[in-house]
């Protein structure tokens, strides 16, 4: 290379040569970076194992790769197996463990001794409706790394806890925009029975946290055992996970800004066959398939109309997202604020567009201490959800799959000169429909098609219009009030809401090719969505939540006493109505409205409603001796009542724990 390089030098005027020298050493280290990145990205598999200081093997410690979603868990020996990248950095954490990080460095067997981090122990995490010192936890109960949020850029508050929490699976059916996330902690439960966590978002319960803003998170707790169902029932059968979001402090003003984009595509494509293979496979599978006579397929390869079509290529494009956040805080002695909107928005992966997810939000938290005993407060939360659903997953009529399915001597579009051709719809869709119908009196023949039925998922995608909306209120107004010399008894009422509006619109459009099928009216329509029919629902659901608490905080000497009786009631009323018209004369957008669709005999209504109440008592210990001897009890009494039908249920929870913990030093009576 270096005397290719001294003879095309030695063509350059000689003035230039200094420079051209310097700027070809610049390319040549350029390259070599290259190549020596390239040959670093490199997978290899890692075994190995966690041990604590002492040398005893860990179990449940969560090992994933840095900057990345590759995680696992170690096993009961302290085991664990993970494939990365030969130059990446590992980091490993559990609870009451110190986080470690570990450079791979090409090597194939870990062993990691993990240190205990005494200081962790003294945090404040928030368990039931109060509060206690991780040190003086008996259950089984583990907080989220919150340092780190900003640099993960994720979309959904529950993708914070991916990788995060031992035990905590978090899993998305589909990478569509907007999709929901499913969480199970602990694994799945009971069969046929939910297995999802209760979320509890500042004292109020809820069934789903993708409407809260992911930068407004203060901390996170997942509690994993059946202590949690002896304070919030039967609803914490699957886990529960405890939401605190940011509050105003005293102290300057702060007026942050925060934004970021990105893009996302789609990779590990499997490749598909090309024309020329596929022609292949299926002369083959006709041979082995015992027929008699002329293969069909050989003739067919023959053909000048066979298109060579990667639909997956043709499906898939760059996806788009973006963030943006705005946050005011400050306060006094007396008034603490937080105010913040936020607006997140992603074009998804899938030709056309019609796969967007856009959520506005805006929260606003205020604090103020009307005298030294008497605190009030609220905490409000408004967001608006629209997605742009497209079936990407292996349902009907889903792209992905068909983008599979489709042969690829079938082309995306048909050929101008194609009798069947329309601008409104020049799709393909039936194999080699005009031929077929041509060879066969001018109809359609099923039977004498030789290909793939699937549909086209390039026009799949492009007459998909499926848009779901959701308007959401959630917060709460609350009171607090201290009682006794050293403000030891505090009793606490919160009122909280929770609104959710919904608004789904899918219009389904006819195109496609007639294959003969529908009814007498519809002769002579496309097989897709025949007929075009609009599908039209709304409902409202509202649950409100009153909570009243007594929580009694002492320590005398040693001992240490918290203390927490309280009541909560639940109700909850929500309706629906929806309605659907099929065969609409004209599809414009304009006229895509319930009113336009054919009557009467094409159109459906329906309606419904629902209502259940809640009513629970609950009360809990907790003795704490010298940071030493721990104890904890828990129990609740939960009234359920339903009116559609009228029924009654009755629960009673009762947990005791019970742990010690050993300090270094010795032990002191």
């Amino acid at each position: 290379m270096k005397k290719n390089l001294t003879n095309i030098i030695r063509y350059i005027p000689t003035q230039t040569r200094p420079v051209v020298r310097v700027i070809a050493c610049v390319v040549a280290f350029v390259l070599l970076q290259f190549t020596a990145a390239a040959q670093q990205s490199a997978e290899v598999k890692i075994s190995g194992k966690v041990n604590s200081a002492q040398g005893g093997p860990l179990n449940g410690v969560t090992v994933h790769e840095k900057n990345t979603n590759k995680s696992t868990v170690t096993d009961a020996d302290g085991n664990f197996t993970i494939t990365t990248a030969d130059n990446a950095v590992l980091v490993f954490s559990s609870v009451g463990f110190a986080t470690q990080e570990l450079s791979v460095a090409g090597r194939t067997s870990l062993v990691v001794a993990l240190e205990t981090a005494a200081n962790t122990l003294n945090d404040v995490v928030v368990v039931g409706y109060s509060s206690q010192r991780k040190g003086a936890i008996t259950g089984a109960v583990s907080s989220v790394n919150m340092a780190d949020v900003d640099k993960r850029r994720v979309a959904d508050v529950a993708q914070l806890l991916q990788g995060q929490v031992a035990g905590v699976t978090v899993t998305q059916s589909t990478g569509a925009p907007g999709d929901g996330i499913n969480i199970t902690i602990r694994g799945v439960g009971t069969i046929g029975s939910s297995s999802d966590p209760l979320f509890i978002v500042d004292g109020l319960p809820t069934t789903s946290i993708s409407f809260i803003n992911p930068a407004d998170i203060q901390s996170m707790t997942v509690l994993k055992d059946a202590a949690a169902a002896a304070i919030y029932g039967a609803r914490a059968s699957g886990g529960v996970i405890v939401i605190v979001t940011k509050a105003g402090k005293k102290g300057k003003s702060n007026l942050d800004i925060s934004y970021y984009t990105g893009i996302q595509k789609v990779a590990n494509l499997p490749t598909m066959l090309n024309a020329t293979q596929y022609m292949n496979k299926m002369e083959e599978s006709w041979n082995n398939s015992g027929y008699s006579g002329t293969n069909t397929y050989t003739a067919d390869k023959s053909r000048t109309d066979l298109s060579n079509t990667d639909w997956l290529h043709e499906l898939f494009v760059l996806g788009k997202s973006q963030n943006l956040q705005l946050s005011a805080s400050g306060g006094s002695d007396k008034v603490q604020y937080l105010i913040s909107a936020g607006y997140y928005g992603q074009n998804g992966i899938v030709i056309y567009g019609n796969d967007k997810y856009k959520r506005f939000s805006f929260r606003t938290n205020v604090n103020a201490n009307v005298t030294d005993r008497f605190t009030v407060g609220t905490n409000l939360q408004v967001s608006n959800s629209i997605q742009d659903k497209i079936s990407s997953s292996g349902d009907a009529p889903g792209v992905i799959r068909h983008a599979f399915l489709r042969p690829p001597v079938i082309g995306v579009y048909k050929d101008v000169t194609d009798p069947t051709y329309s601008a409104v719809d020049p799709y393909t869709d039936l194999p080699f429909y005009s031929q077929n119908a041509a060879a066969n009196g001018g109809s359609w023949n099923g039977g004498a098609n030789k290909y793939e039925f699937a549909s086209n998922p390039i026009a799949i995608a492009y007459f998909t219009n499926d848009k779901r909306t959701n308007f959401k209120t959630f917060g709460n107004v609350y009171a607090e009030l201290a009682f006794l010399k050293n403000k030891e008894l505090k009793l606490k009422t919160n009122l909280g809401v929770d609104l959710n509006m919904v608004h789904n619109k899918a219009f389904h459009q006819n195109y496609g090719d007639n294959d003969g099928g529908g009814s007498s009216v519809d002769q002579g329509t496309g097989r897709q969505n025949r007929p075009s029919n609009l599908n039209e629902e709304r409902g409202q659901e509202t649950t409100i939540t009153w909570t009243n608490t007594l929580n009694y905080i002492k320590k005398i000497d040693r001992h240490s006493i918290n203390a927490l009786v309280g009541s909560e009631f639940i109700t909850n009323y929500a309706s629906g109505i929806s309605a659907s018209r099929a065969r609409y004369g004209n599809t414009d957008s304009a006229f895509q409205y319930i009113d336009f669709g054919a009557y009467p005999q094409d159109l459906w209504n329906g309606g419904s409603a629902s209502q259940w109440a809640l009513f629970s008592l609950f009360a809990s210990v907790n003795y704490n001796y010298d940071n030493r001897f721990l104890l904890q009890q828990a129990s609740g009494k939960i009234i359920q009542a339903s009116l559609q039908p009228i029924t009654s249920r009755h629960f009673f929870r009762h947990f005791l724990q019970a742990g010690e913990y050993l300090r270094k030093n010795s032990c002191r009576m």
